[in-house]
């Protein structure tokens, strides 16, 4: 039997269809620049926030490293005053 093809233009419709489905991938593609879009904001958004999250760390860090020093300061001054009470 022989195989016999149908010309897809000879169906009823089918530019309609054909219509159709170039009008969704063009839908889909707007969808996804849009994404791509909306992607790019969150990374540089969360690329923001580390660099913030960084500077308060730092600033942390900074202000422990001068709270210890004052509190090694401060035990110094104290052993220092002690040994002169016991002295004198």
């Amino acid at each position: 039997m022989a195989e016999t093809k149908t010309d897809a233009s000879a169906i009823p419709g089918v530019e309609n269809i054909k219509k159709l489905y170039e009008d969704n991938a063009g839908r889909v593609g707007q969808l996804f620049d849009e994404v791509g879009k909306a992607h790019t904001k969150w990374i540089e958004y969360g690329n923001t926030q580390i660099d913030e999250m960084n500077e308060v760390l730092k600033t942390q860090f900074n202000y422990f490293n001068d709270l210890a020093a004052g509190w090694r300061k401060l035990s110094v001054d104290s052993f220092k005053k002690s040994v002169d009470t016991i002295s004198k």
